[in-house]
């Protein structure tokens, strides 16, 4: 997929972002109707570590990445569950490796993970949204801002090496 640009991420995502309850269902059931294996993924995520009120901020922000990825009419075959399971390994995979970087390598390991990214305006546009949360009355617990972050970075990494 070509690498996204926060000009095109941001109105699609600001137009959703606050959207009301009762227009949610419509794009959840396109989402549904297009890529089912995403749906139960996000439904899926995280419920053995996360609380149910972060679970429930993966599953809308799941949504409105794949609303941007839809809005803008990139073509992407239905993913596999087996794809999404497989992605997240890995990135669970390079999230350990990175808690075990020594606090001064650290942002230099980032920094060359992201220099090397293909959707690295989109990632850093979630991460910001992630990070937001906690303003809007969400509560996250501070060791899950990473698990989050790998939640949505597979579903990003599946959309990207599919299309």
């Amino acid at each position: 997929m070509r690498p996204l640009t926060v000009e095109e991420i941001d109105p699609l995502w600001q137009s959703k972002e606050n959207m009301e309850p009762e227009d949610a269902p419509g794009l959840v059931e396109r989402l549904e109707r297009r890529q089912p294996n995403i749906l139960s993924y996000l439904l899926a995520t995280g419920s053995d570590i996360l609380e149910q009120e972060e679970r429930a901020m993966v599953f809308f922000m799941g949504v409105l990445l794949w609303h941007v990825i839809d809005s803008l009419q990139i073509e992407v075959p239905e993913l596999t569950l087996e794809m999404l399971v497989e992605t997240e390994a890995k990135n669970f995979e390079m999230l350990e490796y990175l808690a075990g970087e020594p606090d001064s390598e650290f942002m230099d390991t980032v920094e060359k993970i992201m220099a090397n990214y293909n959707q690295s305006d989109l990632l850093q546009y979630i991460i910001g949204k992630i990070l937001q949360e906690p303003q809007k009355d969400v509560e996250i617990t501070e060791n899950h801002v990473g698990v989050i972050a790998i939640y949505l970075k597979t579903v990003i990494d599946c959309f990207d090496t599919i299309t």
